[in-house]
């Protein structure tokens, strides 16, 4: 696999997976939500509130958070880590095991997703595995 390709499939894994994260956790951060709390919490969001989710933490199970950081932060580190092997010489054959390392992880990590929430119905079944009741923190 030549380095274009390398980048072309890194690329590529990296924006179908934080797309299609990104919309799996904005129906699992909606879900417990009515339509007067989701206004509330949007207005005035920053992009930095809007990238790492620090106004849903209580609606978003940390297992969902912990893999869209580790998506979010381990496709660059690949390609930047292909880019490195492809320019030292002794490690030619690391790059491409990288990259279809990485494909492989997103393709399971899809297919997971898939598996627990797929149903015939239209909509995502979010009820099966995510309560609708928010924790109540202590207020002090």
């Amino acid at each position: 696999m030549s380095l274009g390709e390398q980048i072309f499939v890194v690329v590529t894994c990296y924006l179908l997976s934080f797309v299609y994260i990104r919309w799996f956790l904005w129906g699992v951060k909606e879900y417990p939500l009515n339509t007067s709390a989701r206004k509330k919490r949007k207005r005035g969001q920053s992009f930095k509130e809007w990238f790492l989710y620090s106004r849903y933490r209580e609606e978003i199970p940390a297992i969902l958070l912990f893999l869209y950081f580790t998506i979010v932060l381990i496709h660059p580190f690949i390609l930047g880590l292909c880019l490195v092997c492809n320019f030292i010489w002794p490690l030619p054959e690391v790059g491409p095991t990288l990259a279809t390392g990485l494909a492989w992880f997103d393709a399971g990590w899809v297919l997971i997703y898939f598996l627990l929430f797929s149903s015939t119905k239209k909509e995502i079944p979010y009820e099966r595995w995510l309560s609708k009741q928010r924790k109540n923190k202590k207020k002090k």
